[in-house]
């Protein structure tokens, strides 16, 4: 999974640093009150993604390297689904022969009556 974790910023008073995940988004991280902690987590966040995926973890040491990074994936990761080539799937009103007329497609309802 690719992620790009962010600066260690001050949030309220208290020092927070955030992840980006194409899967999950931005989250926003724990806010620690020593930078101490908050440096040991985001080592320890940056070390757990590197292992299971080596090369796919981008930790940014700047705001504006942080926001570039996260709009270029979005945009990335966005023109790739919409490039998907995606077909409806078809109703089971088209599917199944019915001795009536086609009821509306519904996972709850059964497009045929019974005899």
């Amino acid at each position: 999974m690719h992620a790009v974790v962010g600066p260690i910023l001050i949030k309220e008073g208290s020092y927070a640093f955030d992840l980006w995940t194409p899967e999950e988004g931005l989250n926003r991280g724990y806010a620690y009150r020593r930078i101490e902690d908050a440096h040991y987590a985001r080592n320890v966040e940056i070390r757990s993604r590197s292992r299971r995926r080596p090369g796919f973890t981008l930790a940014c040491s700047t705001l504006d390297e942080f926001t570039l990074a996260v709009a270029e994936r979005e945009a990335t990761f966005r023109a790739l689904v919409a490039n998907l080539d995606t077909k409806p799937i078809p109703c089971s009103a088209d599917l199944l022969p019915c001795k009536t007329e086609k009821a509306p497609c519904s996972a709850d309802l059964n497009p045929c009556s019974p005899d």
